[in-house]
């Protein structure tokens, strides 16, 4: 039987530079390398540091020269260094490390990425315990060529000293302005924890990163006061989901979306959140709603595969829509809060506390009155077939004799009749959202004696509107719900009463 070999020549190694990295996720493999390392040898280093009053430190440099081939990164820890037996490990490409449940997990994240940023590295590293340094020089070209032997040069050291320092060379990019920002944006996110929990210090030319996490006043409150923020888990596949969700007061999209979370450390997070379409909508159109404003949270997925840059989660399956689904069912609500959730509650055109009294004095005279005894006791109420009828006239008889004002809305065809030839009889509007398919049909009767309750044109702009939007959340009810339910329509109704705040909202 003749046999097949695979092989892999030398000048794979100058493909990594096509690796689909950002530049902070191809930087966040030297700093998952380091916190793996403290994590591994973490009694050990625990004792040191103590003795040295310091802990885990990861310094990354970016000189930016005069031109490109001038420009390097250097990235220095105080972790536990590596032997020569661990950099002969290091440099198995491919084979992934004793312990794979941590953030190291497949032999391959310092080497693509430092091909990924530069074509000459070098790594100087002591490890705690030994009595050696060691230097390694590489060049891609040299590689490519196919010199695949590099040595590794050791000197003397105290055994006492423990560090690595990675330096690249001969960058394939250079980065600025908002590259930058969001390079210290992304890093903060990323090691959120083991900079909250003081873990870690980590330095980008010489500053050190913090990261603020929300606390309960970023929140809405109910009105108990309580936040809107919750904690849940469920299980995807056997596999234990747990996190939190909150609707902030002060949304943004950059701030919107769930943070996916591996072994404390972020896999993907705000400003490019992770949005599933149960809870946040189809994102393909860029939709940039509240919802996808406040709506935040972190999903803690122990256990799912993970992309090699370590940047997205690999769902298997049905995982994701099954993931989706749980979510809307846990945290679905927080959609409303964050659709109707305004930070001015009232403005100068609400009435006044006098004017409200007036009203309501008002309408609890009229709803005790006798008249309103015989109209809610004395009226028979004829069947849904006679009503039927009567409206079928009278809709037909005005689609034939009247203008309508005809408004496209994606695409529904809103036609608006406001008939003055109608009797005080018939009724204040008739809908038809069914015959035609995506229109809907409102005719308003300004005989009606209701009318003439109307107090000026904000009297009369109010009933309309009342008048539509009935209309159109029942032509909507009927075409997602497959017919018409007054929970379903006094659900969508109270949307698009919210239109004119949402219009004031966006006008600069």
């Amino acid at each position: 039987m003749e046999q097949l070999k695979i092989e892999f020549t030398s000048d794979i190694i100058s493909s990594y530079r096509r690796l689909s990295y950002r530049v902070w996720y191809a930087l966040a493999e030297f700093v998952d390398n380091s916190t793996q390392a403290y994590a591994n040898n973490k009694a050990d280093l625990d004792e040191v540091f103590e003795a040295e009053k310091i802990g885990l430190e990861v310094y990354i440099k970016y000189h930016k020269g005069a031109t490109l081939e001038e420009d390097y990164f250097e990235i220095t820890d105080n972790s536990i260094g590596m032997s020569p037996d661990d950099l002969r490990a290091a440099f198995k490409i491919g084979s992934p490390p004793a312990k794979t449940d941590g953030r190291s997990r497949y032999g391959l994240g310092m080497k693509t990425a430092s091909f990924w940023l530069g074509d000459e590295w070098t790594i100087v590293t002591k490890k705690l315990g030994d009595d050696k340094k060691c230097v390694v020089d590489l060049q891609v070209d040299s590689i490519s060529g196919g010199s695949l032997e590099i040595d590794i040069i050791t000197s003397d050291a105290p055994v006492v000293e423990h560090y690595t320092i990675l330096r690249i060379n001969k960058l394939h990019r250079r980065f600025k302005g908002r590259t930058i920002a969001k390079i210290v944006e992304f890093l903060s996110s990323i090691y959120r924890f083991d900079i909250e929990s003081k873990e870690l210090s980590l330095f980008w030319n010489g500053t050190k990163l913090e990261w603020t996490n929300y606390n309960t006043s970023d929140y809405i409150k109910d009105y108990e006061g309580n936040p809107y923020w919750m904690k849940f888990d469920f299980e995807v596949g056997g596999k234990k989901v747990e996190g939190w969700a909150g609707v902030l007061s002060s949304g943004g999209r950059a701030k919107g979306g769930f943070s996916l979370i591996q072994s404390k450390r972020v896999i993907q997070g705000p400003p490019s959140g992770y949005k599933p379409e149960s809870i946040y909508g189809d994102q393909e159109g860029g939709v940039n709603n509240l919802i996808n404003q406040r709506i935040v949270g972190e999903l803690f997925l122990d256990g799912f595969r993970v992309s090699h840059t370590k940047d997205s989660i690999l769902w298997q399956g049905t995982e994701e829509d099954d993931l989706n689904e749980k979510l809307e069912e846990k945290i679905g609500y927080l959609k409303k809060v964050a659709q109707d959730w305004r930070k001015k509650e009232t403005d100068e055109r609400a009435p006044t506390d006098l004017e409200y009294g007036v009203a309501v004095e008002h309408l609890l005279n009229e709803i005790v009155s006798g008249e309103a005894n015989d109209v809610i006791f004395g009226n028979e109420v004829p069947s849904d077939e006679v009503i039927d009828v009567s409206n079928k006239s009278i809709l037909e008889a005005t689609v034939v004799g009247t203008e309508a004002m005809i408004v496209n809305v994606g695409i529904l065809t809103i036609k608006l009749y406001v008939e003055e030839g109608m009797s005080p009889n018939d009724p204040y509007v008739i809908y038809d959202p069914v015959t035609e398919e995506n229109v809907v049909i409102i005719i308003v009767n300004r005989k009606h004696p209701f009318w003439n309750e109307l107090r000026g044109d904000v009297g009369v702009l109010n009933y309309l509107r009342h008048c539509v939007y009935d209309g159109v959340a029942e032509w909507k009810a009927y075409n997602q719900k497959g017919g018409i339910s007054a929970k379903t329509v006094k659900y969508i109704k109270d949307n698009l009463m919210r239109l004119p705040f949402e219009i004031e909202k966006n006008i600069p």
